[in-house]
């Protein structure tokens, strides 16, 4: 009797995790997608700046960048990409800096190896 009651609640504990995946959005939310940046005014002196980040490996890692840098003031534009391990991003000098963006991008766990200024 025992045994049948074991093997019945094992059975049902492994239903219900093959099933898992159908239902998870109750527990955990949906990933935010890559947004635009606020709409701002036009920046005074804008700057363009590339890093390369090393650690991102799919989609939710440049939601996850993004979302981060978004956050600053004087954002313009921002493009992450995890396939070319870098975060093209377009910010007003007046509003925020280099190591705004770079502490930014750090906070998230990801590592900015390199940075480039572009005009």
């Amino acid at each position: 009797m025992q045994s049948k009651t074991f093997l019945t609640v094992v059975t049902a504990f492994a239903l219900l995790m093959l099933t898992f995946p159908n239902y998870a959005n109750v527990f955990y939310a949906a990933p935010e997608r890559q947004t635009a940046p606020k709409v701002q005014e036009k920046p005074k002196a804008k700057t363009v700046a590339e890093f390369t980040i090393t650690g991102m490996t799919c989609a939710a890692c440049e939601g996850h960048v993004a979302s981060e840098v978004n956050k600053l003031q004087g954002i313009v534009g921002l493009q992450v990409s995890y396939a070319n391990s870098n975060a093209v991003v377009e910010f007003d000098k007046s509003k925020t800096s280099l190591e705004q963006v770079e502490k930014a991008i750090k906070a998230t766990g990801y590592k900015v190896t390199e940075t480039k200024i572009k005009k």
